[in-house]
């Protein structure tokens, strides 16, 4: 760039202070010293109370949590669950987002079907447990029936809610300009429902993930919620602890995925401010 008779460099160099850093990174760090005082407080507790029945010590079930990354039979057994819930996902999602775009969309379908919906899903999910047997038998039938059981509604009530937020005044000027019903489905409800539609799907991997560690308890032989049970069965505490914690780590990568593939569908939802966690 040249400006009497000068060359202006435009290739600035923006450097980030300290508190830009802190800034951009300030959610994490936050997690960190929570995580950290807890940790703290687990470690001071354990050995206080010196039951490790009750509370194994920290370093112990550090552990275990370390080498179970490592343990052949442990990551398969999680690997078999994470097929499990990804099936169990794929039917829920095949069923509750038609199913929610239908009911959004029509007044007749949502008189019809409400009731129903609402009627069963008010079932806990482990009352489902002896009928899927009973239906499925053990291994993945029943499984992937209970993670699919607690993964459907939430998709089919977060679309039909994406559907009713959209602006009437959308679809009246699709109509006037001659658009066809499955032109308004494509270019304006499936898009306007879309951000309601991702955030179902983050709430049914949720309560998938978490239905099949509580299937696998009861109605399988095989499986990452097998593993706890056996371990409780063996009173390792410690290895149960351990876990438990990877438990909630790979469903929070999971989660994290989802809004990873939420803000790259979405992006103008994430460019004023801050959505999601």
């Amino acid at each position: 760039m040249e400006r009497n008779g000068s060359t202006i460099s435009t290739n600035t160099i923006v450097k980030l202070t300290p508190g830009d850093i802190f800034d951009k990174y300030r959610g994490t760090f936050y997690t960190l010293v929570v995580v950290t005082i807890l940790l703290i407080a687990w470690y001071f507790a354990a050995n206080r109370i010196q039951n490790t029945l009750l509370l194994p010590y920290f370093q112990e079930t550090a552990r275990e949590f370390f080498t179970a990354w490592f343990d052949y039979r442990i990551m398969s057994n999680l690997a078999l669950t994470l097929r499990r819930v990804f099936t169990g996902f794929l039917y829920a999602f095949l069923i509750g987002i038609p199913l929610g775009l239908l009911m959004g969309y029509s007044q007749t379908a949502l008189q019809a079907f409400s009731p129903i919906m609402n009627s069963v899903r008010q079932v806990p999910i482990m009352a489902w447990v002896p009928l899927s047997i009973i239906w499925f038998g053990l291994g993945d039938g029943p499984t992937v029936f209970l993670i699919a059981m607690s993964a459907v509604f939430p998709l089919v009530i977060n679309t039909i809610a994406g559907v009713h937020g959209i602006d009437p005044n959308y679809y009246n000027a699709a109509r006037s300009m001659g658009a066809s019903l499955p032109n308004i489905i494509r270019d304006i409800v499936v898009p306007g429902a879309l951000p309601s539609i991702l955030t179902g799907c983050r709430l049914a991997m949720g309560f998938g993930w978490m239905s099949v560690i509580c299937a696998e308890f009861i109605a399988t032989s095989a499986g990452f919620g097998f593993l706890m049970v056996e371990a409780q069965v063996r009173l390792e505490t410690a290895q149960l602890y351990a876990l438990m914690v990877m438990s909630g780590l790979v469903g929070f990568v999971i989660d994290k995925g989802f809004l990873i593939i939420e803000k790259k569908l979405t992006s103008w939802r994430f460019k004023d401010g801050f959505v999601g966690s």
